[in-house]
């Protein structure tokens, strides 16, 4: 069986007297790497279901055995499901007809287009929403709760390996993931940052330097206030904000023209040896100055930039914006609802 999955890559699957070994795409480990959700592999035969397997990120290839009946074609559907909660909810699948003694099967494409692979009807594929780690049945990523003390959920930051704008060779440290909270006060949006990370570095946001504090470590908040998606920073309510921790310093790095000019809407803080984090950072952001309404959506995304060495930045850790895109694409934020 010769496949070309649905990250585009080829893989060969061979059939040998019903033994089957199919190779996990890229992107399926992935979404097993980064999601908390776990995946699964079925595998049916003529229509009805011969093996559920489950997929972790080590996997490379998973290796079964299924009861193909000799000397007839036999239809075969692989079919890739992430578990969220009680529910099954499938990313992809492909079909195929297998005809007596044949080694390999030649598939084109999984299908992961459609109703059926769209389980919130919110217009993207459950295969792109789990490999941007999204809430599956929601179009909603996160609820925010109503609070006036410290809590709501936790969400986590979670480095993916993929950040085009790093120096490709920079001692690298082992760092635990950073998580977030958000909720608000009817009038406020508070984002507490609980982050790990076991080297501060700011040679580039020091005096004298270029000012190049992208490259520090660096927390940046993302926020669409009308949760439009567009290609391009609007000029109405796409905001980028950057919390720079070497100078403990506030920064607007994207935001209309018109956005509180005395830079005073946000108010935030920096906490050191934390006993939870290695730091922690609290923001206080203005709903009206950012256009956010209450049970209406939201985009907005949390990156944090980490520097272990000095100089250009080793990588960078999100919530939902893996690509690297964020700076430029409010389209790739995440999405809330302030209940």
């Amino acid at each position: 069986m010769l496949l070309t999955a649905c990250d585009g890559g080829s893989h060969t699957v061979g059939i040998d007297n019903g033994q089957l070994s199919v190779p996990v795409p890229d992107n399926i480990r992935q979404i097993a790497a980064l999601s908390s959700n776990q995946l699964e592999i079925q595998i049916s035969v003529n229509g009805s279901v011969a093996r559920f397997l489950p997929v972790t990120s080590d996997d490379d290839t998973i290796s079964t055995v299924v009861n193909m009946p000799a000397e007839q074609s036999n239809e075969i559907t692989i079919a890739w499901f992430a578990i969220v909660g009680s529910q099954k909810v499938i990313l992809a699948d492909f079909t195929e007809i297998v005809t007596p003694g044949t080694p390999e099967l030649d598939v084109l494409n999984y299908n992961s287009t459609g109703e059926r692979f769209d389980a919130d009807n919110d217009g993207r594929s459950n295969l792109d929403e789990a490999i941007d780690n999204r809430n599956l049945l929601s179009q909603f990523d996160l609820e925010v709760p109503f609070l006036n003390s410290f809590g709501g959920p936790v969400a986590q930051i979670t480095d993916d390996g993929v950040d085009g704008d790093t120096s490709g060779g920079g001692q690298i440290e082992n760092d635990e993931n950073s998580t977030f909270r958000l909720r608000h006060n009817g009038t406020q949006l508070i984002v507490n940052v609980c982050g790990n990370d076991q080297t501060l570095i700011g040679d580039n946001s020091a005096p004298g330097s270029n000012g190049q504090y992208w490259h520090d470590d660096t927390v940046f908040i993302y926020i669409d206030g009308s949760d439009n998606d567009s290609e391009t920073y609007d000029q109405v309510d796409d905001f980028q904000f950057a919390f720079v921790r070497n100078t403990e310093s506030f920064i607007v790095s994207k935001a209309p023209p018109q956005f509180c000019p005395t830079n005073d809407c946000v108010q935030f803080s920096f906490f050191q040896n934390s006993t939870e984090c290695e730091y922690e950072l609290s923001v206080t952001l203005p709903l009206n100055e950012l256009n956010i309404a209450l049970d209406a959506p939201v985009g907005f995304d949390v990156e944090i930039v980490d520097d272990d060495d000095g100089g250009l930045r080793e990588g960078s850790s999100a919530w939902i914006g893996f690509d690297d895109q964020s700076n430029e694409k409010p389209s790739t934020f995440g999405t809330i609802r302030l209940n």
